[in-house]
Parts: structure tokens; C-alpha cells; sequence
């Protein structure tokens, strides 16, 4: 054990003075595993990076479904399905209770149109929402003016809005260039269909790279209030989100909710449903992706294997007799491998470990990659990976070490010591 350690030793020692010795030609060998390395440790900090944001900011849809009118239908179609009332508010909480596989109803009436405020005015998405949906919304956005709504507000329909940052700047930007500059929009009325909402909060993206569609310009206000006011009691919502109880079964528990709500629309199906499913085509192409890179990888790392190998091959030529001299002394074939399997190992090693630190510059632009993504693609370093990388380069330095060592230790003593 001793000795091998020691052949271990003396073979690492060896590589930096064979690198030392043969500074241009070493750097030419190292420079393919650098390459490989760097491309495979960037490709893995943005994979990881998504992989973060898909599970983190886009996972708790992963058990939701979505129902909403069909679109685009024949006339014979809507003729047949004249017996049906068509989608209904009321339709989620009739799932809720009657559908085995539901596990919640968001309440939520979607209406879009044109607000005004102050003489202003935008398109807008007006979104009535529950407690629970808005507190759901709530993990991806921050309260910046006023308040949140209140247990009254809901309870009440109290006639109280919450607008969007965009809104918020869009609004204030023509108030200043028609002269009617404001500072804030809080207390002043939001109009909608006649209708007048006061304005009690302003709210932005929790994280400010991270901007999600349906937030951008939307205006919150309670359901009731929708319900009061703009649509009626029980209106087509837009859409219907419930989730599931098992969202690896998610595929199955959709149908059989669709046929619970066909039931219900006395066997019309004028709906149409989706399931988050768009996530896992979203990491399958993350693996093709991968996998595609990782094949651009591994030919930089063969290449540079095979550079090592070459190199290595000289090496050996160049140190015939020194190999038939420390056989003479009694060196035992073992530790002539292991030397030189050392010295390889070391090269690449030399090689992976630059090329790792290169391919970490990806986090030197973190936040510009987070920030021109809207925040899909942050660079993460993951642990495992680097440990990952790490092996593929021993790996890398064993594979391609083993002819040049295979080729010293069998090597004739007597022959070696003749070579001149």
C-alpha cells in the first residue's frame, strides 16, 4: 500500500516537471479538456438555473387544470349544444365538491377592456379574484403603495382595486405628458365599464426579473365585487383553474373531471381543458438540449484525451531509459503503471480544473443572463454537478493513460537499458 502510494506520488511529481520541461506542448494537450470542461460546467449552470426556475416559480401549477369554452365551433355543433348553459362560475364549485379528484376551485372572473383614471386610460385585464386565488398570485408579487385587500373588501364587494406597476407607469406617464403630473394613483378612481373602482393598492414583481403575462396588466378586485357590479352572479369566468389531488396522475384526473363537468352540461362538451403539461415538454427539450451539449462536450474531451495520450506516448519514448534504469533497481511493473497513470490523471485534472473556473464565468453575468431571460435562466452552481465533472476528468485522465502505461510497464528491462 505504502509503495503504491509512493508510485502515486512520484507520478504526480513527474507530470509537472514533464510540464515544467515541455511547457507548449503540455498547454497544447490540457487545452482540449479545458475547452470540454468549460463547456459542460456552463451548460450545467444553466440548466440548473432552469431546472430552479421550473420547479420553484412554475411548479406549483404543475397540479393544475384549466377549463374554458370551446372555441371556434361549427354551427351544427352550436346548435346541439344549445341545451347546454355553457361555462359558468359556478361550474368550479360544482367540481370542487362533486369531483373526486378536485382538490380546489381558484375563484376567479377574468373580463378585459379599458380603464380610466384621471382622464388616462388603458387596456387592462380586470380579474375578480378570491382571497385564496389572490394569496396564491401573492407569491410572485409585492405590495409597493397602499394595501391588500381586507376580509371586509371580500365579504362586502366593496368597490376597491389593486393595479398592476405596469398600469401604475403606463397611467402616470400620460397624466405627466397631458400636465396632469401625479405622484401616486392611490385614493383616485378606477373606471371600468361605467363602473367606479377605488384605487387602495399598487403592486410590482416580487422579483423584478420575473414578470409573469398575466400580471403585467391586470386590476385586482374582489369577486363579489365583480359579481355586484360587472358580470352577475353566476357568468362565464373566462377560465376555470382547480388542482388535482395527485399530480403525477394529473393526465387521468383531468378526464375524469371533464366527464364530471360534461355531466353537468347535460353531456355537451363545449369546453376545452389543459393541464400543465407544457412544464414537462419544457424539460424534455431541456434534455434533448443537454444532451446535445453534452455530446459537443465529450468530443472536446476526447479530443483533449487523446492529446494527452499523444503527448504521453512521447514521454514514454523519450524516457526508455530511465524506465529500464528504475526497473533494474527493482521497480515492479504496478508502479511503473500507476506512475504513469498519475501523470496522465494529473494532465487532465491540470486541464478539467481550468476549465471548470472557465466555464463558472457564467455566473460573472448572473443577473444580465437572469435579467434578459425575465428571470427563466439564472446560473446556478449544483454540487452534485461539479462533483459529476470532476470524475468525468479522472475518468478522462485513467481511459487515456492506460496505453501510454501499459505500453512502460511492459517495457524489457535490458532492452530499455540498451536504448539510446
Amino acid at each position: 500500500m505504502v509503495t503504491l502510494i509512493q508510485s502515486i506520488f512520484v507520478g504526480i511529481k513527474m507530470s509537472f516537471i514533464e510540464m515544467a520541461s515541455h511547457k507548449l506542448r503540455s498547454a497544447l494537450s490540457i487545452i482540449g479538456v479545458m475547452l470540454g470542461v468549460a463547456s459542460l460546467v456552463a451548460m450545467l449552470t444553466l440548466i440548473a438555473g432552469i431546472d430552479v426556475f421550473l420547479n420553484e416559480k412554475m411548479g406549483r401549477w404543475a397540479g393544475a387544470i384549466w377549463f374554458r369554452r370551446q372555441r371556434d365551433v361549427p354551427l351544427k355543433e352550436k346548435i346541439a349544444w344549445s341545451r347546454s348553459p355553457g361555462m359558468r362560475y359556478s361550474d368550479g364549485s360544482y367540481l370542487e365538491q362533486h369531483a373526486p379528484d378536485a382538490e380546489m376551485y381558484y375563484r376567479q372572473i377574468t373580463r378585459h377592456g379599458t380603464i380610466h383614471v384621471l382622464g388616462a386610460e388603458d387596456g387592462a385585464r380586470l380579474r375578480g379574484v378570491s382571497k385564496t386565488t389572490l394569496e396564491d398570485d401573492m407569491e410572485s408579487m409585492k405590495l409597493v403603495e397602499g394595501r391588500w385587500f381586507s376580509n371586509d373588501d371580500y365579504t362586502r364587494g366593496e368597490k376597491v382595486c389593486i393595479l398592476s406597476w405596469e398600469l401604475d407607469e403606463r397611467l402616470c406617464r400620460q397624466l405627466t405628458l397631458s400636465g396632469k403630473e401625479k405622484r401616486t394613483l392611490i385614493g383616485n378612481d378606477c373606471i371600468f365599464n361605467n363602473k367606479h373602482f377605488t384605487i387602495v393598492g399598487i403592486y410590482a414583481p416580487a422579483d423584478p426579473d420575473f414578470k409573469p403575462w398575466h400580471m403585467r396588466r391586470a386590476v385586482y378586485i374582489p369577486v363579489k365585487t365583480m359579481q355586484l357590479y360587472i358580470t352577475g352572479s353566476d357568468p362565464d369566468p373566462g377560465s376555470l383553474r382547480l388542482s388535482v389531488k395527485d399530480p403525477e396522475k394529473i393526465e387521468a384526473q383531468a378526464y375524469t373531471i371533464s366527464q364530471r363537468l360534461t355531466e353537468r352540461h347535460r353531456g355537451v362538451e363545449d369546453f376545452e381543458y389543459r393541464t400543465a403539461e407544457w412544464l414537462e415538454e419544457i424539460r424534455g427539450m431541456l434534455d434533448n438540449v443537454s444532451v446535445l451539449m453534452g455530446v459537443v462536450s465529450v468530443i472536446s474531451l476526447l479530443v483533449g484525451g487523446l492529446s494527452i495520450m499523444n503527448v504521453m506516448l512521447s514521454s514514454v519514448s523519450e524516457r526508455i531509459h530511465e524506465i529500464g534504469i528504475r526497473k533494474a533497481l527493482g521497480a515492479r511493473n504496478l508502479q511503473i503503471f500507476v506512475q504513469f497513470i498519475s501523470e496522465t490523471t494529473t494532465l487532465s485534472f491540470t486541464g478539467g480544473t481550468v476549465g471548470v473556473f472557465l466555464g463558472m464565468i457564467t455566473m460573472l453575468f448572473r443577473e444580465s443572463i437572469k435579467k434578459s431571460t425575465e428571470g427563466a435562466v439564472e446560473p446556478t452552481i449544483v454540487v452534485t454537478h461539479i462533483l459529476y465533472v470532476f470524475g468525468i476528468i479522472v475518468g478522462v485522465g485513467v481511459i487515456f493513460g492506460l496505453y501510454p502505461a501499459v505500453k512502460a510497464m511492459r517495457m524489457n528491462p535490458i532492452e530499455a537499458l540498451r536504448y539510446e
